[in-house]
């Protein structure tokens, strides 16, 4: 049969699709050896980035023994140190990388298109490494669904606990807080995989409230980044307003004395913050760091009484 009326429309197409740059994150196990694993997928747009490690590092023991552990540490350490270099530097960390552990590389660049950067870095995982393979979380979440539209974007409690701080304090701050919060419930999405969500909507403060997680850096910086973008889509929106509000991201930060908190945490958090700030300098909104719940409530009902005193 020959058909020749076809068109764009009988092609399968993404909706909501995303063009990215991913590159394969490469080991040699032994040094001075041919021999290489692909341990992640590193997967970076004009605006996000994702990298997507191997799961299933257990497959190691069988082949270096002992030696596992020190390869899997490599892998960490790579891992920690591509996701703050991808927040600081974008997709430049891919092009021309900066890698501290010996062995390790990022392989050739190609381009590729999917419904998020996350899917396009699963997908080429599951192709291309030995070491990964589909964990039970995933299979859940629709074909092509960003995590972010499923429940990682809600996944830090520190919104609902502020809320209910401030609640407690003062019942008539409460019906500030983003209705999905009053409700326990998650936000739903509408057409895009990333809505804009604001957590807290005041008479004086907008603000997002996001965790920065010693031990889950990378992913914590990649959320908070988003909820910035929010905050810039909601502050350019008021830009003429008569009564501009205060935008403000507020991060809740381990206290410098976390005793959970290691050494080498400390300094990539440190380094995070840093990035962190210097991005919202960019988008000329404040970033603001606090160590408690209390301490975060207290400054949102200290800044809203303010307006409520005028």
């Amino acid at each position: 049969m020959i058909v020749d009326n076809f068109s764009a429309g009988h092609f399968p197409s993404f909706e909501s699709s995303v063009r990215a740059s991913w590159a394969p994150i490469l080991i040699t196990p032994i040094a001075g050896s041919y021999e290489r694993l692909v341990v992640g997928v590193a997967v970076a747009s004009v605006t996000e980035f994702h990298v997507e490690m191997a799961n299933a590092l257990g497959r190691l023991k069988c082949l270096y023994g002992d030696d596992a552990e020190i390869i899997q540490y490599a892998i960490e350490i790579t891992q920690e140190h591509l996701l703050l270099d991808l927040s600081a530097r974008g997709i430049n960390a891919i092009e021309e990388p900066k890698l501290l552990v010996s062995g390790v590389e990022i392989g050739p660049k190609r381009s590729a298109e999917g419904p998020s950067v996350a899917a396009i870095a699963r997908n080429w995982m599951k192709q291309i490494s030995s070491l990964y393979t589909i964990t039970d979380a995933e299979v859940g979440v629709p074909d092509g669904a960003d995590k972010a539209a499923f429940g990682e974007s809600t996944s830090d409690h520190l919104p609902t606990l502020v809320m209910d701080y401030v609640k407690g304090k003062n019942v008539k701050f409460y019906n500030y807080f983003n209705e999905d919060l009053r409700e326990r419930r998650r936000p739903q999405p509408k057409g895009r995989s990333h809505e804009v969500l604001i957590d807290f909507g005041g008479t004086r403060l907008v603000a997002n409230f996001g965790t920065l997680r010693a031990n889950r850096i990378g992913p914590s910086v990649n959320l908070i980044k988003r909820r910035l973008w929010d905050l810039k889509v909601e502050r350019d929106k008021e830009y003429q307003s008569a009564f501009p509000r205060m935008h403000e991201m507020i991060l809740h930060i381990p206290a410098n004395d976390d005793p959970q908190v290691t050494d080498r945490q400390r300094v990539y958090l440190s380094e995070a913050l840093k990035a962190l700030e210097e991005q919202a300098d960019q988008e000329e909104l404040r970033l603001r760091s606090l160590s408690t719940v209390r301490d975060i409530g207290d400054h949102v009902l200290r800044v809203e009484a303010v307006r409520v005193a005028m």
